[in-house]
């Protein structure tokens, strides 16, 4: 019996039954100390990091998060999720090649658009799973080789491990998979944004050789097999495996295509094959892919292509106008959507059975919805959204019903003035966030823009503040986190949401001049001010500018109209957090309008990012030190 060595991943996961066997934790481990058998991966050596390093980070199965995955994939403009998924254009398409559409699955469109970037230069290689006899992943390296890689195979194969046969020619590498080889693709892609500290290098420098994945077309699948158990059965049939040329599910039937014909195989008979992982398995569609391909919802020998963004609609169309494939729009969605609530309600039953036999399941999917979050004992927060701290009590009362209904009936009233619903087990998040969303409640991750009650509501407020914090917010929410970056709105110099210690700090500011002819020297705005920045010299009040604070009380308060308002607007303050890493804000531009605070905000984020080399482990203050003042702040209003 070979040594057992001790991993994250084994416990948690693979003896667990919630492997996928996508092979992501293969392709970023820099021992290379991973490898695959009919029961999943394991580790054929001891590991540095006792088991716990990038394997734990990019296992999809440990947490999808497919709500940060989705601002990367939609640039940073992802809507809650659907059945069908997020997607811009959905036609059917074919290869307009004979041979590739009649070796392909479904019309043989994947295979034409892979093609296309094959031709066009786009990518170097495409990672797929290659042969029916013994299944494998694969790097092609060719529109030739990529041929011969035609047709599903529907077994569970670790397709993200062949990234490791990656050589130092292959720049650009397309990733071709079923939903959970493109979830573990994303978490590899965006590996630093979402664990937010670098990627694992080795004891002596090793690093795994992981090239840019340009496109990644993902797959529709009900479910994979294990490929043991299936050849098993399907040899206990009399099925030769050699003569095995291409597999199809349609309905309830698996069809083989042999050299001898065609073979129907009911899916009942085989359901004892199918792969554990895939049995609580949600997303039948591929989600978080650029584009989407199947059968379902177009007729017999086309496939059904979603371009879920902008650059998978852009392969699209410039495969479409170069002539690889051609499509219709005559794809039927309802099928689409039946499709996927059926994964959805298998789903459902396997989880349900599982937490009546008392099995261990990890709650993968909880984060797939902006602003849930694990807490300690195994449950989870959810975050509800206000209008910056206002909300009607309606809404508030909606809140606390769901608390009482899903959560364990108590609330938390954050710093950031949202509405946590606390003690939410797992199995009851996806219930919870169809009644969040069907209430018209708001939920939202990181990036909450956080508002004094300004000019609406305080006496001393010289701006208002609760509607610029709410544009801020559903502008820069999802943007403005390539890690953290908070933004406090602050309606008077007195910063009660301490505005100069966030990120970015917008200040509310009155800048007041002595109306001569009115003053009459009484003293009353010496009395007021206090930074001690009014005197009165030869009758009449003088203001010291390197003192004042431009708060308007004088404005407010003195008794003859003669202390006026000059000019009102916003100081933008950058760089602060009471962190980690503590920084002070730093002034960068005084009395701008409203208007100009969004383009701002945009370029501070920009100039952020092209700084940052420590993705988690630098704020905005962190950079500005580093680069130093002068220059960042020349960048951001000059450039």
């Amino acid at each position: 019996m070979s040594e057992e060595y001790k991993w994250f991943l084994k416990d948690a996961v693979v003896d667990t039954g919630m492997c996928t066997m996508c092979g992501a934790c293969a392709a970023v481990c820099p021992y290379e100390i991973i490898e695959f058998d009919e029961n999943g991966p394991k580790l054929k050596d001891e590991c540095y990091r006792n088991g716990q390093g990038a394997c734990k980070d990019v296992c999809q199965r440990v947490m999808t998060d497919a709500a940060r995955i989705s601002m990367n994939v939609f640039n940073f403009k992802s809507l809650p999720p659907t059945p069908v998924g997020q997607y811009q254009k959905i036609v059917s398409a074919r290869a307009t090649d004979a041979e590739i559409a009649g070796k392909g699955q479904d019309g043989g469109a994947v295979t034409a658009l892979l093609g296309y970037c094959f031709d066009n230069g786009l990518i170097d290689g495409a990672v797929t799973t290659a042969g029916f006899t013994k299944p494998d992943s694969c790097i092609v390296a060719s529109k030739e080789e990529l041929m011969d890689t035609q047709g599903a195979k529907y077994s569970a194969v670790p397709v993200m491990a062949a990234l490791r046969q990656n050589d130092a020619e292959m720049k650009n590498v397309a990733m071709v998979g079923v939903p959970c080889q493109t979830y573990g693709t994303r978490r590899t892609q965006f590996f630093t944004g979402l664990n937010v500290h670098p990627v694992e290098v080795g004891m002596d420098g090793e690093k795994a050789n992981i090239p840019n994945i340009p496109y990644t077309i993902g797959l529709f699948c009900m479910e994979n097999f294990n490929y043991e158990k299936l050849s098993n059965y399907m040899e206990s049939i009399g099925i030769d495996l050699n003569k095995v040329r291409k597999y199809s599910i349609h309905l309830d039937e698996m069809i083989v295509t042999t050299d001898d014909g065609e073979i129907e195989i009911s899916l009942k008979d085989i359901k004892d094959c199918v792969w554990d992982g895939c049995r609580i398995c949600r997303d039948a569609v591929s989600k978080v892919a650029d584009i989407s391909a199947g059968h379902v919802g177009s007729s017999t020998g086309w496939t059904t292509l979603i371009a879920r963004n902008a650059k998978g609609l852009e392969l699209l169309e410039a495969a479409e106008k170069a002539g690889y494939i051609e499509t219709i729009d005559d794809v039927d969605i309802s099928m689409l959507e039946d499709f996927a609530a059926i994964k959805m309600k298998k789903f459902r039953k396997e989880l349900d059975n599982r937490l009546e036999d008392g099995k261990k399941v990890n709650f993968y999917w909880v984060r797939d919805y902006p602003g849930v979050r694990p807490e300690v004992n195994g449950t989870n927060f959810v975050k509800i959204k206000t209008n910056s701290g206002i909300a009607q009590h309606d809404y508030i009362a909606r809140v606390a019903e769901l608390a009482e209904k899903y959560g364990d009936g108590s609330l938390e009233l954050t710093t950031r003035k949202s509405v946590e619903i606390q003690g939410v087990k797992g199995e009851n998040v996806d219930d919870l966030m169809a009644d969040v969303y069907g209430s018209g409640l708001k939920t939202i991750g990181m990036g909450y823009a956080n508002a004094c009650p300004g000019m609406d509501y305080c006496p001393e407020g010289l701006v208002t503040t609760k509607d610029l914090a709410n544009e801020i917010t559903m502008q820069f929410a999802q943007k403005l986190t390539p890690h953290k970056m908070k933004v406090g709105v602050a309606g008077c110099p007195n910063s009660c949401v301490r505005a100069e210690s966030n990120d970015i700090g917008i200040v509310g500011q009155l800048r007041p001049k002595i109306d001569t002819e009115k003053c009459t020297g009484c003293g009353r705005c010496t009395e007021l001010c206090k930074l001690n920045a009014i005197t009165v010299t030869a009758g009449k009040a003088v203001i010291d500018r390197d003192l004042c604070i431009n708060c308007g009380w004088c404005v407010r308060g003195c008794p003859h109209e003669a202390a006026v308002e000059d000019e009102v607007g916003y100081s933008v303050w950058i760089g602060g957090n009471d962190a980690r890493r503590p920084t002070n804000g730093v002034l960068l531009k005084a009395f701008c309008t409203k208007e100009e605070i969004p383009a701002l905000i945009d370029k501070i984020g920009k100039t952020f990012v092209k700084y940052r080399t420590k993705p988690g482990k630098e704020r905005l203050g962190n950079i500005i030190e580093l680069v130093g003042q002068g220059q960042f702040i020349s960048e951001v209003l000059n450039d």
